[in-house]
């Protein structure tokens, strides 16, 4: 094979002589081909851009109103006119099964009305979809709704403040033998935030009304348990009286009503459970209850005989238990026909003061007395001894109160008081019950020579000779009272005894306390008088008017004494200040 010419190292390959090669030619040809494209586009643009101007799609529609070829200002303008009664309407909704309605300026929701052109197409863009948009005719948008969250939020809570619900059971109960139902009711729990959503949603374009998201809770006790409960329970046991038979002490009947006031339906496990009040049912068997019980428990007292102390003893009874009527009678509150008559044994009625209790008290001696004097009156004798008749007997156990107003109670004519003179803003006057401070005077002095307890007492404003000075009570009815409290560890027999006035004679009224003595003795100190004071001259024309001629005011003080084998191991200080009283003429 002949060999080839050497080439020398440097040697340089040029193009030919003809002109570029066709890869290069093929670039230049596509290049100005995109140049003239982009151009054409570029053009397109601008002539698309130049028709669109500032107009909104003809066929442009917003919510259904038509905008179409209108410039930005005047659609909104057109779409606010259009829409702005609509956007204030209420928003009906249901939350469970309640109807309500929401006000949108109050919940933060509006439409914005700018927002909503330019989401149509109007106005002037270089934004290549809009002027499409524009070119090609447009068509229906949605408004823009504009939302206050706040408002929004608080618009819900309101809701769910007004709407939210416990679920509420089945009720059933007795109006006497009336059966009486109340249906149960589900519970109602809004969705707070699906509802905020739901309303921002349904705002323009909804169909009424919205139906917001809550959280139903069924009742324990449904409406089939009630009406089941009714039918088993509450029809039977009041479709029949109940016959209680006592042995040979006879019968009586509970009726219907009875039974009725005494049935309670709560709900327990799911349903209504019955509960037969056995109280209850006692108090409405009480009319009945005489035709079986025999004599009623007497409690145990002390009272006078021959002048003595003498315990009374207790004397027990039989009756009807209140627990083993309820027992005998439950079973048969579902039964009919010979089943509702059922039979009780009758109980021992024990006294609750026994006469071992009455014999601890010990009153055997008396402890303290007082006589007061009073001259003639009608009315002194009629209420100073009426007093005394309700006083008279009482028995304080230890640790009892001793009140006159409640023992002797209001003074009327029908609790046979008269009027008599009573004192009131230092003048007599003529009122039911005058005199009945004499009876309250002369029991405070026979409970201070016994040594009780002084709980409440007051003397006169005006100084009466009757009285010793100090030592003295008023009471008037219902706030003024005379009380003291047996605070020793034996009973007490409360003695007051009247002897009347008659014309020429003092009436007097004693009151003793009869008890064991605690004290070897007790005594009251001199009354010493001091500061005394004189009154006025007055005039009075009232019809009440009562003359009166003036004593002088004074203060007292005096010193109640206790005494043990001989010394004195108590002291109680007492200080009264009176006023003086005034000489009244009646005119």
């Amino acid at each position: 094979m002949p060999d080839r010419a050497p080439v020398a190292d440097d040697t340089i390959v040029t193009a030919s002589a003809n002109g570029p090669e066709p890869q290069q030619r093929r670039r230049r040809v596509v290049g100005g081909v995109l140049g003239v494209a982009l151009l054409a586009a570029v053009a397109l643009y601008l002539v698309g851009y130049l028709m669109a101007g500032d107009k909104l799609p003809k066929d442009a529609r917003v919510l259904g109103v038509p905008v179409g070829g209108l410039d930005h200002t005047a659609a909104a303008t057109k779409l606010e006119d259009t829409l702005e009664a609509r956007a204030r309407q209420p928003i009906k909704v249901t939350v469970g099964d309640t109807a309500d309605e929401v006000m949108p300026a109050e919940s933060g929701l509006s439409v914005d009305y700018a927002k909503s052109v330019a989401q149509a197409g109007g106005g002037k863009s270089f934004d290549p979809r809009q002027i499409w948009q524009v070119l090609t005719g447009g068509g229906s948008t949605d408004a823009v709704v504009a939302v206050d969250r706040a408002k929004l939020g608080a618009a819900v809570t309101a809701l769910a403040i007004k709407h939210d619900t416990a679920p509420r059971d089945a009720g059933l109960k007795f109006d006497g033998a009336k059966i009486i139902t109340r249906n149960a009711s589900v519970g109602v729990r809004l969705d707070q935030d699906a509802a905020a959503d739901t309303l921002q949603r349904s705002y323009l374009s909804a169909a009424s009304p919205v139906d917001l998201a809550a959280e139903l809770t069924q009742p324990q006790v449904g409406n089939d348990d009630l009406a089941r409960v009714v039918n088993d329970v509450a029809k039977p046991a009041v479709a029949a009286p109940i016959t209680v038979r006592a042995g040979d002490a006879g019968s009586f009947r509970l009726t219907p009503t009875m039974i009725g006031k005494a049935v309670t339906f709560e709900p327990r496990d799911g349903t209504l459970a019955p509960r037969l009040d056995s109280a209850a049912l006692y108090q409405q068997a009480k009319p009945e209850l005489s035709k079986v019980e025999g004599k009623k428990p007497r409690n145990a007292t002390v009272r006078l005989v021959d002048g003595k102390p003498t315990v009374i003893p207790a004397v027990d009874g039989t009756e009807v238990s209140k627990d083993n009527l309820a027992k005998v009678v439950e079973p048969a509150l579902t039964k009919s026909g010979q089943a509702r008559t059922v039979t009780i044994e009758l109980t021992g009625a024990k006294a609750k003061f026994t006469t071992a209790d009455a014999e601890k008290l010990a009153i055997k001696e008396v402890t303290g007395r007082f006589t007061t004097y009073f001259p003639y009156a009608h009315y002194r004798n009629v209420n100073i001894g009426r007093a005394a008749e309700l006083i008279n007997g009482t028995v304080l156990k230890p640790g009892d109160t001793f009140s006159l107003n409640r023992i002797v109670g209001e003074r009327t004519k029908a609790n046979g008081f008269t009027e008599g003179n009573i004192i009131t803003g230092g003048k007599f006057r003529l009122e039911l019950g005058g005199g009945v401070s004499q009876s309250a005077t002369t029991t405070y002095n026979a409970m201070f020579f016994a040594g009780l307890k002084d709980i409440e007492h007051q003397p006169h404003t005006l100084f009466i000779d009757r009285y010793p000075p100090g030592r003295e009570a008023t009471v008037a009815w219902p706030n003024l009272d005379l009380k003291f409290n047996n605070d020793t560890k034996y009973g007490v027999l409360v003695e007051a005894r009247v002897r009347k006035a008659s014309p020429g004679r003092r009436g007097s009224i004693t009151v003793k306390m009869w008890s064991t003595k605690t004290y070897g003795k007790i005594e009251s100190s001199p009354l010493r008088r001091s500061n005394f004071t004189t009154g006025r001259d007055l005039d009075d024309d009232s019809p009440k008017c009562q003359p009166m001629s003036p004593v002088r005011g004074f203060d007292v003080n005096y010193s109640r004494l206790f005494y043990r084998d001989g010394e004195v191991v108590k002291t109680e200080r007492f200080f009264w200040r009176y006023a003086p009283t005034d000489r009244v003429r009646c005119t």
